[in-house]
């Protein structure tokens, strides 16, 4: 499966600074960003699609964080780094996947990883048969059968998406994220090259280091997905 996105935030930086030298040693797991606040974990949980939040009691259960992940249900995996006070005192109100207690080794950390990777490939498409070559995208009251090779590329409008398809010239709205979207999609064809973009590997003319060109679409890359995408473009070479 793709490399997992985390997140480390808490008001305490002494009790993380261990947790991205153990990231580190994982291939599979990149380090978007170590924060101190809930302003700039928030800033980076809207900005960035993070699958695993790192984060201490205290920061988990302020009512302003509460309400982000109950609003998140299933869609950011919250790991909590606790000592056994705080996980028999504090009221946890939103879901968390998984507790970490204070200290924590490396192995209760790689453990708890790997517990998040597996649930997370179980949403993956790669159970969806290779005979398949379409998806129904709902979009108000009607339900759209598009092949996988008639979509040009998908634009995020915050909580929903817009799709591009070959044949039509409006693209059609589907009230899903883009990164669920995605999980419908083949990964072999299509790649994220942008937090508000998704395109078909297929229908792309040009590729600049700060942009793709697909017929007159100008769509921006990421900085957080450059590599992926030129290590694919090398590989294509």
């Amino acid at each position: 499966m793709p490399g997992l996105q985390c997140l480390f935030t808490s008001a305490d930086p002494a009790a993380f600074q261990l947790l991205p030298t153990y990231a580190a040693r994982l291939p599979w797991l990149k380090i978007i960003g170590n924060t101190i606040n809930t302003r700039e974990a928030r800033h980076y949980l809207q900005e960035f699609d993070v699958d695993i939040l790192f984060c201490d009691a205290a920061t988990v259960t302020e009512p302003e964080m509460e309400n982000f992940f109950i609003n998140k249900a299933g869609k950011i995996l919250v790991i909590v780094l606790a000592s056994p006070d705080e996980l028999t005192t504090c009221n946890f109100k939103c879901d968390i996947f998984s507790f970490l207690e204070k200290p924590v080794s490396f192995e209760k950390f790689f453990n708890a990883v790997s517990r998040a990777k597996l649930y997370l490939r179980s949403f993956e498409n790669s159970s969806v048969s290779q005979a398949v070559d379409y998806v129904f995208i709902k979009s108000e009251y009607k339900f759209y059968r598009v092949k996988f090779n008639e979509i040009i590329f998908c634009e995020s409008m915050k909580d929903y998406t817009q799709v591009y398809v070959t044949n039509k010239i409006k693209p059609i709205t589907t009230l899903q994220n883009l990164k669920t979207f995605a999980n419908k999609l083949p990964n072999d064809d299509f790649i994220r090259v942008h937090r508000s973009y998704l395109v078909s590997l297929e229908k792309i003319d040009v590729v600049t280091k700060s942009e793709i060109t697909i017929g007159q679409k100008l769509i921006p890359i990421g900085e957080s997905y450059r590599s992926s995408l030129f290590k694919l473009i090398q590989q294509s070479s």
